[in-house]
């Protein structure tokens, strides 16, 4: 079955990335089962017979992808949703997921959304101002506040904003879009109160229905009081596999470690789960076939239980081929196992071969069938040789036991984790841009804290309904180790150097990495085993310094403009490579940093920040700037004269206080100094002068700043109102540049219609949560003037176009935007 498997897979990426129909692939897939039933009685055409049968298999997969990824239902939800913005809408339909609780980042200051709450509901009605129509397909839902008493399974009514779901508004920003439509949600709905939420009292579910989410309903709240949320949340994840927005920052914590599988159900989980099983039916007396159909028959009550994802059905596969193998009295294999698995995986939804956990899954599994053997005999051959030379006597059964059975456990476990941390390294460096030197070491300590939660979360979890008391303790006995699980995990991150952040990885360099791995191991009995490892050392080495290398420098000056929702973050590259930052914040309530600016610089491969420009004391402003630290700390910060100006406990002086420890230099400026970023461009500040009066609104403080290179000038006024305006054009001071970036985010001002044209721009730019209009009550004047902006053809806002890029040239001001 693994060339059927690897056919299939092939067919499937062809249906993603080949710009060929889905009837052609069947045509195709057709003349291949001809080709294949014509040929296959004739012994001499037997290779070309097994050639058409994995062209068919091929064909099928990518016919398979292209139906269900490209396409949807006439009667599809997403239909009914706008291609941009979003529609009133009412929607009936089954929520069928557990609702989750999500609670944003703890962020150094700024704006802190109430909770929400998180489900998919399965829509049959919908309502955008006429009749109920009936429809299909999935929909991501957000409410408003916590709802205690939803449930997976209820019927219920949804009044909100119906959209579809949002791609992402920058490069190297997480494409939440093509995650969601993976999974087979292709809209999103926002509930903007509780009150839009309502279960209906409709049609009952049927019995088996209604059995079902109670059973999974019972099963989780089974956790609830056995360890604090966190502990309790983890202990849920490693036995039923569900994964909480409780556990998002233990799951970064694991992720940057480098022992994220260990979070997932896969064959590590069930082999425990399976081998307690049948431990128990063999201590019952039962004979092997016998237990084997008990081990099926409580396999699939399991996977009722737990959440179904990739690694838990790869392993219930192989657990249930296995099992059929001593059914029907044959020889099992593990990776015909595991080629059955990825094939009946994929036929049943093959976009999930692109997702990190369905490739990590299988790779590791993969690697531990092909390589376990050569690492353990890599790591302890010597010790293996010599321990063949021992010989014990009778008496010494003890020291037998230990060196024979304890030390052989003891190593295949060590190689077991080696090999799977080695095979998942490309992986994990290509979808999380990461790399975790003490991945295995961390995996030897972590191996034993997850038995001790499994192991008694099993027993805890069977003897739920029979024996609820002893179920209780046995609850609380894996509550506790959960709890030390997430403590020790909480304390990796104190380790230095514990995660090496990457750049973006190409295909080929992962291809390349599993080549040089087998290659390695296939060298090991040659002659020339040493000169061959160390070729392949270097030219992985050479592969990986070619990937991490920076970006080019620019021809002159460019000015990143991120969207970042409320707020702003401007990255500044210079003509000598150098990257500067002019504010880095948001008030949207998540972590610029984590989601936005850190992946962009990555992903455009660009250096880490020399210096950061802070204009004044607003969170939206600054409050990336401590995430930022993960690419090392700037040498420069510049702040105006009154950031941070306290005692010491508001978030500015805590934000320079994290700076200064890490041995950044802070700079105060005014008005008519400048700073030189490189022999070609210098920033030159305008504004705040030092006669402002103490009571002066933190905004009219903030940095104008007007970077200058070759020429060419980019004014950024920061968040600016009417009496920093007034003065600045009062002053009749050249303000005039070749970019500009609205101040306070493009909000009306009466003096902003003057400022504009004192500067003469010939782009504007705009970082806001929406965009930039009139009120009512500014009147017809703003409303006209931003008319005409828009109007002009040289506007651009981050709402609208998402990333904003500006590249001052010889030749004038260059524009390209995400969209």
């Amino acid at each position: 079955m693994a060339p059927v498997a690897a056919a299939l897979a092939c067919g499937i990426v062809a249906g993603r990335y080949a710009p060929v129909g889905a009837y052609v692939w069947l045509a195709t897939a057709a003349a291949g089962i001809v080709a294949a039933v014509a040929t296959f009685r004739r012994a001499a055409l037997c290779s070309v017979a097994m050639g058409a049968v994995l062209l068919a298999v091929a064909a099928l997969g990518a016919a398979r992808f292209r139906l269900g990824y490209f396409a949807v239902a006439d009667d599809d939800l997403s239909t009914y949703a706008p291609a941009r913005g979003r529609i009133f809408s009412t929607i009936r339909g089954q929520v069928v997921t557990a609702p989750q609780v999500v609670r944003q980042a703890d962020l150094i200051a700024g704006y802190r959304p109430e909770p929400r709450t998180a489900f998919v509901l399965q829509a049959e009605h919908v309502q955008t101002g006429g009749d109920w129509q009936g429809v299909s397909g999935r929909v991501q839902v957000t409410s408003d506040g916590v709802l205690d008493a939803l449930r997976a399974g209820q019927r219920v009514e949804l009044i909100g904003l119906l959209s579809r779901p949002r791609p992402p508004d920058n490069p190297g920003q997480y494409d939440w879009s093509a995650a969601a439509r993976a999974h087979g949600v292709t809209t999103a709905m926002t509930v903007g109160a509780a009150e839009g939420v309502i279960v209906r009292d409709g049609a009952p579910l049927p019995w088996y229905a209604r059995a079902f989410w109670h059973v999974r309903a019972a099963a989780r709240q089974h956790w609830a009081g056995c360890a604090d949320e966190e502990p309790g949340q983890l202990l849920n994840a490693l036995v039923l596999g569900e994964r909480h927005p409780a556990l998002r920052e233990l799951n970064r914590a694991m992720v940057r470690a480098g022992i994220a599988h260990f979070l997932s159900i896969s064959g590590l989980h069930l082999g425990i789960f399976v081998g307690i099983l049948y431990f128990l039916c063999r201590l019952a007396t039962l004979e092997r076939r016998s237990a084997a159909w008990v081990v099926l028959a409580v396999l699939a009550a399991y996977l009722v239980l737990a959440e179904a994802r990739a690694p838990l059905l790869r392993s219930a596969i192989m657990a249930a081929c296995l099992c059929a193998a001593v059914i029907l009295r044959r020889q099992g294999s593990m990776l015909n196992a595991l080629a059955v698995a990825a094939v009946v995986l994929l036929a049943m939804d093959p976009v999930q071969l692109f997702d990190a956990g369905f490739q990590l899954s299988f790779a590791i599994v993969a690697g531990l069938i092909l390589l376990h053997r050569s690492v353990r005999d890599a790591l302890f051959g010597r010790r293996l040789r010599r321990r063949g030379l021992m010989v014990f006597r009778r008496e010494h059964r003890v020291r037998r036991w230990w060196h024979f059975v304890a030390m052989n456990r003891a190593m295949d476990v060590v190689a077991v984790i080696v090999t799977a941390a080695l095979v998942s390294i490309p992986l994990v460096a290509a979808h999380f841009g990461l790399f975790s030197p003490y991945a295995p070491l961390l995996g030897v300590v972590v191996f034993p804290l997850v038995v001790a939660v499994l192991v008694p979360g099993y027993i805890s979890l069977a003897l739920q309904w029979p024996m609820p008391n002893l179920a209780e303790s046995f609850a609380r006995l894996a509550g506790q180790a959960a709890t030390l699980l997430a403590r020790v995990i909480d304390a990796f991150s104190a380790l230095p150097g514990l995660t090496i952040p990457l750049r973006p990885v190409p295909w080929w360099w992962v291809l390349l990495c599993y080549a040089t791995l087998l290659a390695l191991l296939a060298a090991r009995r040659t002659r020339w085993k040493r000169v061959l490892a160390a070729a392949a050392v270097l030219t992985v080495g050479a592969a990986t310094f070619f990937t991490q290398r920076a970006a080019p420098p620019p021809d002159g000056a460019e000015l990143h403009l991120l969207a970042v929702g409320h707020g702003q973050c401007a990255v500044l590259r210079t003509p000598s490579g150098r990257t500067w930052l002019i504010d880095a914040g948001t008030r949207s309530g998540y972590d610029a940093a984590d989601r936005v600016l850190v992946p962009f610089l990555l992903d455009r491969k660009f250096p880490a920040p020399s210096g950061v420009f802070v204009s004044h004391a607003n969170s939206d402003h600054y409050n990336a700037l401590p995430g930022c630290r993960t690419l090392g700390a700037p040498r420069d910060v510049y702040v105006n004269d009154h950031f941070g100006v306290s005692d010491g406990l508001d978030a500015p002086s805590l934000l320079l206080r994290m700076l200064r420890e890490d041995g950044a230099r802070i700079v105060r400026l005014q008005g008519g100094q400048s700073v030189r970023l490189d022999d070609r461009t210098t920033a030159e500040v305008l504004w705040p002068t030092a006669d402002l009066p103490g009571e002066t609104d933190p905004n009219d403080r903030s940095l104008v700043l007007r970077v200058v290179c070759d020429g060419r000038s980019i004014l950024l006024p920061g968040d600016i109102d009417s009496l920093a305006q007034g003065r600045l054009l009062a002053a009749d001071a050249s303000l005039r540049a070749d970019v500009l970036v609205l101040p306070h985010h493009g909000g009306w001002r009466e003096t902003l219609p003057a400022f504009v044209q004192a500067v003469a721009p010939r782009v504007v730019l705009c970082s806001a949560g929406r965009e930039p209009r009139a009120s009512h009550a500014a009147g017809a004047d703003a409303a006209r003037f931003y008319a005409e902006l828009r109007a002009s053809g040289r506007f651009y806002d981050t709402p609208h176009n998402g990333w904003v890029c500006v590249r001052l040239g010889p030749d004038g001001v260059s524009v390209c935007t995400m969209r």
